[in-house]
């Protein structure tokens, strides 16, 4: 169940340039702020009927201040996404998110001691290769990309480290942050017509209903096989900028993308032996 929640909430985001794509007049920064005032006054509303969601024992300095920095992650790593949703460069997004669950092995193998076998090393080795290659064919790094995907990593590894529940971690991830993104959306939304704010707000269910579902998920699912669910994300992406939207792809990111699926075709091969090898074990 835990590991269908990660799954459904990557099906989601994966979907979700469908509806930023329409917002390409306004600025990242405006969607961004909008997104974490109205998710925080969602989940205050929540909190408000469910008092007992929020475990007043967890609300210590330590956890709320891995709640400031995980924020922090997951604002950056948004604001890049939506960034490149409405400026027609889908295929950024969804290299950024193939590349995302390197960092996670990497973490859950360096600071949470997660086992690190011959397979994923070659698939670690293979997506550091991919990033060589995009380097090389196209004569630039891929900032955006890399920008995207190590402040999402990051933000998965920082959550695993805090003591909150589901409903604790989201919310101080978004109240904190709340009063600078409504003094953003006071001072930067002139001439917005109603539908422009009702589009605006709609942002914040769209964006808590998966992080809800990835926090439930992160709780009981290791980072290896978080790190796994997360290419459903980029491969929704692939599809709509290939086949919805027709972006250009690059060489560099043709080769990119398919060194970077031979490596989850390493590593997934891996999970199923290991799946295998653990139920043989138990009969």
């Amino acid at each position: 169940m835990y590991t269908f929640f990660g799954a459904l909430a990557f099906m989601i985001w994966g979907l979700v340039p469908i509806y930023f794509h329409q917002l390409g007049e306004m600025s990242p920064a405006l969607i961004l702020s909008n997104r974490i005032f109205w998710s925080a006054i969602i989940l205050i509303v929540v909190f408000c009927l469910k008092p007992n969601l929020l475990d007043k024992a967890q609300c210590s300095v330590r956890n709320i201040s891995l709640a400031f920095v995980a924020g922090i992650l997951m604002n950056l790593s948004w604001l890049g996404f939506v960034y490149a949703t409405i400026t027609n460069n889908i295929m950024a997004a969804s290299l950024a998110f193939y590349i995302t669950p390197v960092f996670v092995f990497f973490m859950g193998f360096a600071f949470f001691k997660e086992t690190l076998g011959s397979p994923q090393k070659i698939a670690l080795f293979l997506m550091v290769f991919a990033i060589i290659s995009y380097v090389y064919l196209d004569k630039q790094l891929p900032v955006l990309s890399l920008a995207i995907s190590l402040s999402f990593a990051s933000y998965i590894a920082i959550k695993k480290l805090m003591k909150f529940n589901t409903f604790g971690a989201v919310f101080f991830e978004h109240i904190i942050f709340a009063p600078l993104a409504l003094w953003y959306i006071l001072t930067h939304s002139e001439g917005l017509s109603v539908i422009n704010w009702a589009t605006l707000m709609g942002s914040a269910p769209l964006q808590l209903i998966p992080i809800l579902l990835l926090s439930i998920s992160i709780l009981k699912t290791p980072l290896s096989k978080i790190s796994l669910l997360q290419y459903i994300e980029p491969t929704f992406h692939l599809a709509l900028a290939v086949w919805i939207y027709h972006e250009p792809i690059s060489n560099g990111q043709k080769c990119a993308l398919i060194i970077v699926i031979i490596s989850i075709m390493v590593s997934s091969i891996k999970i199923r032996k290991t799946d295998n090898h653990n139920l043989a074990s138990k009969n």
